[in-house]
């Protein structure tokens, strides 16, 4: 016996469930959803032989209304005049020959044989699959509402009223305090905003104290990271040597994105194609390092046209999981067998990348151009986007006048127009120019120095360009780089979701407006579902990977539609959205397990969110509690304690990120966000806590439950260090021990300690105390560990058994799970 379940006994599994969950079982006299019930058993059981990649036109096909109706020589798969005549019908009930064929790895169960019965009965109706129809907004059946978060909970109380359930009772204050800034910050709230909100008895309490995490520099640094997963953020190269790349500047614009609430249909431009933009600023170039952040390599032998075709066959699908939802990596060597995905279709959407101008081989190389300079951090960023909009304001004056004067050199008026933002500023400040005797002329001859002398200090960054001449882009037999066949192709898209538009140009440009247009019915449905996904610990669509044929259903249809069409309704406004979950009811509910509900995985939403936090979360709340978090935003990335050898141990004698040498001083405690990301060996305790590796995008994170993760809770060199300083800090702040155990839960917490807690902190307190009272020795010991000084002024035996309370705490449930 085995407990080992095959996949296509889950699905089936899943189907039967499905049925159940509606509260109904199928018979054939019931109306059949196409999109939700048929088309996933025919994507499931059927189309891996009869779907959209059947090699002959003269065979069975199910997966279109006219292929499935099609007259082959006498019979039809599906006779809809005559539906007890269909192939499909006849064929899944024949016990002599029946179809899936007896040796076939997914089988039909004899639910989805009534299902697949009643629909061809009904008259075999084709729809598109729910993911590729525009989404519109419905109103919930339980509330008249029409806007806010009322809207949020009119759907998940449907949804609850059709078991007769209702939502659980609201948080308590200080849960919630902790759930919404661990959501939308990364860490517990600061000690004044949380004493506030919760002193505060008015109803805009949790707004207010909503409206404050908003506006934190640290909530850039958290909604950054779940980007950088998606988009396999690396600070090297990722292959062969895997040696160092720059490419930070990139993750610094990132956070500022967020911070300054750039709406996402220009975050999503300006990272495609900011480059292609009218006079691109910097931010919008750099930006652009979105395109480059495929792994890369120079291997000795590699072949250059091969990785100029997997380089690009790497953004394309990286594309697809990131913005559409969709697994394209199957239509790269053929037509999609699931998904309408024609094997053309993914080589014109290729083509928008071909011509990305850099050399296929990275050369090993930190600058592996096309670079451009760039800020090294957000302090020189500052000051860089004042000296750029002092620019913007005098090329806008110098435009102006020359809106209202007839120039006399018209080949200095075309040299103006053509220049880049920089080369109008130089034409301004010349001597002698057809501007002489305007303010901004010298306004101009004073910027353009300040601008100089700051680039001095600028890094280089990795960011999209365009070759002068496209690059030939041409279907590969079996996405083999050496087997091109047929004619050229130009750029193109997967037209099963959106047309073109119209007035889009033939680049990545258009590709942006394709993917922002109101048309498109997957991108802001895919991006609203992984939001959902971090306010809620998991996704509407629980594949949020792939909202194709495969994926799964969403739980809440309509309001995940809802969702969707008001992200693009708000101006695709992130904030907007955020703000709408978290003040909803949905949200606030206690996270108490329910003994009246069953729904073990929270499909119903009828529970607040409960789950393990991530890695970097876990890392920067010891860090925050101990005080020496440097809260500087941007910079190279860092380099925490690590095992030694780690690196050695996978790295190719010849690369520079073999030998792995810790950082000192203020670069040891900044943010997690800022870990230097080696994609052949990222942080061990960022992999223990099931961070990616960023060779590929990853847009949900697994959470796995081991005893090795306790152990590096309780033993990881920088888990003891800022477990030691944070109890310094509770004894410098604190004159008694039941102050200092209150102030420890407050901060980690947002509460006080129970009864039962306290009790069993004394225990351990006390047990410490005379453990290190009795040999100081080892108190030391424990108080070196890290590169951080201890505080001499205080006693060691009580800073090591306070160091063991704060260690422990830390380690458990009260701190790693968000409740």
């Amino acid at each position: 016996m085995t407990n080992k379940i095959t996949f296509s006994a889950y699905f089936s599994l899943v189907l039967v469930l499905f049925a159940t969950w509606s509260g109904t079982v199928i018979c054939e006299d019931d109306k059949i959803d196409f999109s939700r019930q048929v088309l996933p058993i025919l994507s499931n059981k059927c189309f891996v032989c009869h779907g959209p990649d059947s090699e002959k036109e003269s065979e069975l096909r199910l997966d279109t209304f006219s292929a499935a109706t099609q007259d082959l020589g006498g019979y039809k798969a599906i006779d809809v005049e005559h539906p007890e005549k269909s192939q499909l019908l006849q064929r899944i009930h024949d016990k002599d020959d029946p179809m899936p064929p007896e040796d076939a790895e997914k089988q039909l169960n004899e639910e989805e044989r009534k299902i697949l019965s009643a629909w061809v009965k009904q008259g075999g109706k084709y729809f598109k699959h729910w993911a590729y129809v525009a989404p519109k907004k419905t109103s919930p059946k339980s509330s008249s509402a029409t806007v806010g978060s009322d809207v949020i909970d009119g759907f998940v109380r449907d949804q609850l009223a059709l078991r007769s359930l209702k939502l659980a009772k609201p948080a308590d204050k200080e849960t919630l305090a902790r759930r919404t800034a661990l959501t939308l910050t990364g860490l517990p709230p600061e000690q004044n905003i949380l004493q506030t909100f919760l002193k505060d008895s008015s109803e805009k309490a949790f707004e207010n104290f909503v409206d404050k995490l908003l506006t934190d520099k640290k909530f850039g640094e958290h909604q950054a990271r779940y980007w950088l997963d998606a988009v396999r953020y690396g600070d090297t190269h990722g292959l062969h040597l895997d040696n160092k790349r720059g490419i930070y500047p990139y993750r610094d614009w990132v956070v500022r994105a967020f911070n300054n609430n750039l709406h996402f249909d220009d975050f999503i431009t300006w990272q495609l194609a900011g480059d292609l933009l009218p006079d691109p600023s910097l931010e919008q170039r750099v930006a652009t390092g979105f395109v480059r952040m495929n792994p890369s390599t120079s291997e000795g032998g590699a072949i250059p046209a091969e990785f100029q075709a997997k380089n690009n066959f790497d953004r394309t699908e990286n594309l697809g999981t990131v913005f559409l939802g969709m697994s394209l990596v199957c239509a790269r060597c053929h037509t999609h067998k699931y998904d309408p995905i024609p094997q053309t279709e993914y080589y014109r959407l290729m083509a928008f990348f071909n011509s990305t101008a850099e050399s296929p081989m990275d050369g090993n190389k930190y600058e592996y151009g096309p670079v451009m300079r760039a800020p090294k951090n957000q302090i020189e960023w500052d000051k860089w986007n004042e000296l750029e909009k002092e620019q913007d304001s005098i090329i806008s004056a110098a435009k102006s006048l020359l809106s209202r004067i007839r120039l006399r050199d018209p080949k200095k008026l075309n040299a103006f127009e053509k220049a880049d933002r920089t080369g109008k500023l130089e034409l301004i400040a010349k001597p002698l120019n057809f501007f002489e005797g305007h303010e901004f002329v010298e306004q101009a001859q004073q910027l353009l120095p300040k601008m100089a002398a700051i680039k001095k200090g600028f890094t280089t960054t990795l960011v999209a360009k365009e070759l002068p001449k496209a690059r030939e882009t041409k279907l590969l037999h079996r996405g083999e780089y050496n087997q091109p066949e047929g004619e050229s192709l130009k750029p193109g898209i997967i037209s099963v979701a959106a047309s073109f538009p119209p007035d889009a140009e033939s680049n990545r440009l258009g590709l942006a407006k394709w993917l922002t247009s109101a048309d498109n019915p997957l991108t802001s449905r895919v991006l609203i579902n992984r939001v959902w996904a971090q306010v809620f610990g998991v996704p509407l669509v629980r594949t949020p990977e792939d909202f194709g044929l495969q994926g799964e259903q969403p739980t809440h249809p309509e309001l995940l539609d809802w969702l969707a069409v008001e992200f693009r309704e708000s101006e695709w406004d992130f904030k907007h959205m955020l703000k709408l979950m978290v003040l909803s009811e949905t949200f606030q509910q206690s996270s108490a397990w329910r003994s009246d509900v069953d729904d073990p995985e929270n499909r119903l939403f009828g529970r607040g969110p409960r789950y393990r936090l991530d890695a970097e979360v876990l890392r920067d709340i010891a860090l925050w509690g101990s005080g020496m978090m440097v809260n500087e935003l941007g910079g190279e990335g860092i380099k925490p304690y690590q095992p030694a050898g780690m690196w050695l141990a996978l790295a190719h004698p010849g690369s520079n990120t073999k030998n792995y040498v810790p950082d000192k001083g203020e670069k040891l405690y900044r943010r997690s966000l800022y870990v230097y990301w080696k994609r052949t060996s990222p942080h061990p305790m960022m992999t223990l806590f099931d961070a990616p590796s960023r060779e590929s995008s990853c847009v949900q994170r697994s959470r796995s439950n081991t005893s090795l993760q306790s152990l590096g809770l309780f033993n990881e060199t920088q888990r003891i260090e800022f477990s030691r300083k944070f109890a310094e800090r509770l004894i410098r702040e604190q004159t008694s021990d039941g102050q200092r155990l209150d102030q420890l839960f407050t901060m980690v917490a947002c509460r006080k300690p129970t009864e039962n807690e306290k009790g069993v902190c004394e225990t351990l307190l006390s047990e410490m105390k005379k453990k290190f009272v009795a040999s100081e020795k080892e108190a030391v010991e424990l108080l070196s560990i890290g590169d951080a000084k201890r505080d001499e002024k205080l006693n060691p035996a009580d800073v090591a058994a306070w160091t063991q309370v704060v260690v422990t705490l830390l380690a458990s449930d009260i701190a790693i799970l968000m409740n």
